[in-house]
């Protein structure tokens, strides 16, 4: 119940901010004003399972959307716990469809280093050289500082 409690204070934060946020946003006028990559720039949601984008980060995704940014999402398993991974495949491209990512944007790895079992710890060496090739291939934006750490 206390973790449920967390929970709920966490998404409230999480949507205070991104209403001011947006708020600040349509103030702003330009690019140097938001300290934002510009109109066109790919943006990457790395979560670990589908729901996670809607769950935790639909009021961030829809403000780079507004913000004419190109989101594309990486999830690292199918969700099959149960034995649905095609059903919650279909879920997520679904979720964003209504978040405004093509399906075109949208990777799943199905692959058995990253089960979606929560007794199973994923090997982050693993995690990482995928994430370094999703974003080489995706031509993802990095920040300068995120560019020099990984050069």
């Amino acid at each position: 119940m206390e973790v449920l409690g967390l929970l709920c204070v966490f998404v409230a934060v999480l949507v205070w901010g991104f209403l001011r946020a947006w708020e600040n946003a349509e103030q702003m006028t330009t690019r140097g004003d938001t300290g934002l990559p510009g109109v066109g720039s790919r943006a990457l949601l790395v979560i670990a399972h589908p729901d996670d984008e809607a769950m935790f980060f639909a009021p961030t995704v829809l403000g780079l959307a507004r913000l004419k940014h190109l989101v594309s999402v990486l999830c690292f398993s199918t969700g099959n716990y149960y034995n649905q991974g095609e059903i919650r495949k279909k879920e997520l491209l679904q979720s964003c469809d209504v978040l405004r990512i093509p399906p075109s944007r949208v990777t799943i790895i199905d692959s058995r280093d990253f089960p979606d079992d929560p007794g199973v710890r994923w090997d982050t060496e693993r995690v990482a050289r995928a994430l370094l090739q999703h974003i080489e291939v995706s031509d993802t934006n990095l920040g300068p500082a995120l560019r020099r750490e990984v050069a």
